[in-house]
């Protein structure tokens, strides 16, 4: 395969990419062990068994750094992409995915986008992200191929979340929040989707997510904050024309979903539930999956709202995370031993990044059911410490979890990098 000189191979190129197309090609990809991926004229061949090949070029790509970016064209070796900050880049290294039928968007990001935060200081931006995650990963169950607008924390303005969606050809975009300020008390949960005006798909696409979600939350004992007129419903600002970016940009049905209020301290306090984030994942996936293969229904809109939002961060403050260097550390070692009620952990992680800025700074225990049920944060870094070996003592875990996984974190960019999986039985 041919390769660009020197550091090129290896970097991002922030350049004009006016003119580009994507090639016409059918790319091989991997069955069980084998991974052949021919883009333009070139080949690489990392083993030799047996091969599919693939309708088309690649829509979206995967950095060597995790961070995934819309493909805008293809020229030999050398892929074509949009940054998240919005920007034209070549890359050289890393996956490619062919196919997207939905596009998850993880609200906020970054330091300077945070969302709401809760008393609890839990951020609006952490919080969805960690349901974005986990409905990615529902929807690879059933057979869905999801991309995140972003996969870490770090800024992406709106009008760049829209043109990944529209570049990939989603079939769907579901923008995912928890809301503030909070509401006036209720008994049931307050949660809100903002739909396309005038667009049928769209509206039904909210309905959907917000029957299967109402109906989850509502097994939770919360008291609730919910706005009078909540429900499946447009918002038009002064211009009359859908006020949310997230849904007036994108051309596929979108919908923004406010899944509740993280300004009001009882639902703040089950966000971080480890029951929650599984439980409210999994109802998105559903619905999601319904949308896209039938053509049920769920709850009318009601009356829409006039606002006018304002404005995002937009590419003038956007920062671009790494595309070369990992955004988290890995898990390179974890042991586990059974003292007969509790379990008590050993874990040595890794990150290449060791200061006060920016570090390694927590790892968790992650059950098969989803849920989290051991984390050590550090307080400080541990410059000149790499690797680093903490343990966690007396973790509660039922018996009905057979396998755990243990997975770091990154101070800047949350939770990533290698993880490793133990067996409890």
């Amino acid at each position: 395969m041919n390769r660009l000189p020197g550091l090129l191979a290896a970097l991002i190129l922030l350049v004009g990419c006016a003119g580009a197309t994507v090639q016409p090609i059918s790319p091989v990809l991997p069955s069980t062990t084998t991974t052949v991926v021919s883009v333009g004229s070139s080949t690489t061949i990392m083993t030799s068994t047996t091969t599919t090949v693939a309708s088309g070029p690649p829509v979206a790509w995967v950095a060597p750094s995790g961070v995934p970016v819309a493909v805008t064209g293809i020229d030999g070796d050398v892929i074509e992409v949009l940054t998240p900050c919005g920007n034209p880049a070549l890359l050289t290294e890393g996956s490619p995915i062919f196919e997207v039928d939905v596009v998850i968007d993880p609200g906020h990001g970054g330091p300077v986008d945070t969302g709401a935060v809760g008393r609890s200081g839990l951020a609006e931006k952490d919080i969805n992200l960690q349901v974005s995650l986990a409905v990615e990963d529902l929807l690879a169950d059933r057979g869905i191929e999801a991309m995140l607008t972003r996969t870490a924390d770090y800024p992406i303005p709106i009008r760049t979340r829209s043109e990944y969606s529209d570049l990939v050809g989603a079939r769907a975009l579901v923008s995912i929040h928890h809301n503030a300020p909070a509401a006036l008390a209720s008994d049931i949960p307050g949660v809100e989707i903002f739909v396309q005006d005038g667009t049928s798909e769209s509206a039904r696409l909210g309905g959907l997510i917000y029957d299967d979600t109402m109906a989850t939350l509502g097994q939770f004992d919360v008291d609730w904050h919910r706005a009078p007129d909540a429900g499946v419903m447009t918002v038009l600002n002064g211009d009359g024309i859908d006020a949310y970016g997230m849904v007036r940009l994108p051309a596929a049905p979108s919908a923004l979903v406010e899944l509740g209020y993280i300004a009001n301290p009882a639902e703040a306090e089950l966000y971080a539930d480890p029951a929650y984030v599984p439980a409210v994942a999994d109802s998105l996936a559903r619905a999601i999956a319904t949308f896209l293969t039938t053509q049920e229904t769920g709850s009318p809109l009601v009356e829409g709202r006039n606002f006018n939002p304002s404005r995002g961060v937009g590419r003038d403050q956007c920062i671009e995370p790494p595309f070369e260097e990992p955004l988290h550390p890995d898990v390179v070692e974890a042991t586990v031993s059974d003292d007969g009620s509790t379990y008590n952990f050993i874990v040595t992680m890794s990150s290449p990044y060791d200061t006060p800025e920016r570090y390694a700074d927590a790892w968790r225990v992650v059950g098969d059911d989803g849920v989290v049920y051991g984390l050590l944060e550090l307080a400080h870094h541990h410059a000149g410490e790499q690797p680093f070996t903490r343990a966690l003592t007396d973790v509660v875990i039922p018996a009905t979890v057979s396998t755990v996984t243990i997975q770091g974190r990154d101070l800047v960019y949350g939770w990533g990098g290698e993880s490793v999986e133990l067996s409890l039985r």
